[in-house]
């Protein structure tokens, strides 16, 4: 399956939920912000939302700095 990720193609595997994507970028999921198909996806929906062939997802994470 192929999802455009932040404007660029990816290949997941079938079944993949945002959450696991998260993860697999190495980002803390309480930190990113996600937009699947230009609705945004609440953190507490990660795990439940299973990605699509096809989907278009931006991700946003927040770096903490001073």
């Amino acid at each position: 399956m192929h999802i455009t990720l932040n404007g660029e193609s990816r290949h997941i595997a079938p079944g993949q939920t945002l959450h696991d994507l998260v993860l697999s970028m190495n980002l803390e999921p309480a930190v990113v912000v996600a937009e699947l198909n230009r609705d945004i996806v609440p953190g507490a929906q990660f795990a439940a939302t299973v990605l699509r062939d096809g989907d278009r997802l931006e991700l946003l994470s927040f770096v903490g700095g001073g």
